[in-house]
């Protein structure tokens, strides 16, 4: 236990300092992360937590159970402010915080977030999805096709044949699409990066732009040849822009303490 919290959770942490949590989207994990944590180590003490997405034991089925999740996660660890970045899921898990939690929230970074809208992974799976389109639906994150490995769909198809795993999906995401958070946003007041993929098919640029819009201290920067997930498909040019970004908020920050 870490205090009140699981020995079941697990998460990637590196270096010292202000914290800066990283969420990962339905379909991802902790690891994903992983370049941006060793990028991020030197500026923050960085962690990537693994979301209980299949755990009934941990979280609720939903953006507010996760939400939840990652709240108690960050008081066990002794983390009272933060900046949130997530992918997917995970971004709309990091405004639900920001919109709820106001006070544990210190910046928001997000890729590909849900929250206005997206073509959703679960979206048409068929009772039992063949190799064939579990691959294709994975494709359809990318831009290089070619990053999806035989391995990698071979793991996810095991998840969406399994039933307990996919209804929790199923419930997740519909939590999701239900949580549509347009007429909330105006309410975030923390410093938020938006870096996206111009070739996102699942959430598109459009979204991005509308995020810049509704969120008024938000600011967007877009990467080429890049699809849903930036710091996987682009992991050099991603992690170079959110360093930039936490060392150009943190000097703004503290020239407005003098």
């Amino acid at each position: 236990m870490i205090g009140m919290f699981p020995t079941a959770a697990r998460w990637i942490e590196r270096g010292n300092g202000e914290p800066v949590v990283l969420l990962h989207g339905l379909m991802g994990e902790k690891d994903h992360w992983e370049t941006t944590l060793e990028a991020l180590a030197p500026l923050c003490r960085a962690l990537a937590p693994e979301l209980p997405i299949f755990d009934a034991e941990q979280a609720e089925p939903s953006v507010e159970g996760l939400a939840d999740y990652v709240h108690r996660f960050m008081v066990a660890l002794g983390i009272k402010r933060a900046v949130l970045g997530g992918n997917s899921l995970g971004g709309h898990l990091a405004l639900e915080l920001a919109l709820e939690r106001p006070e544990r929230v210190s910046g928001l970074i997000l890729t590909g977030s849900s929250g206005l809208l997206e073509r959703g992974f679960t979206r048409g799976v068929p009772h039992v999805p063949t190799t064939d389109f579990v691959r294709d639906k994975m494709q359809e994150i990318f831009y290089d096709p070619a990053l999806v490995t035989p391995a990698w769909v071979e793991s996810v198809r095991r998840i969406l044949v399994t039933r307990a795993y996919a209804l929790r999906l199923l419930h997740v995401a519909r939590s999701a699409k239900r949580g549509n958070l347009e007429e909330r946003l105006g309410a975030i007041r923390v410093p938020t990066l938006l870096v996206w993929g111009k070739d996102d098919r699942i959430t598109p640029v459009e979204v991005a732009e509308r995020f810049r819009a509704l969120i008024p201290s938000a600011e967007l920067i877009t990467i080429a040849n890049c699809g849903h997930a930036p710091m996987l498909e682009q992991p050099l040019m991603f992690n170079a822009i959110v360093e930039d970004w936490l060392i150009d908020t943190r000097a703004r920050r503290d020239r407005g303490a003098r």
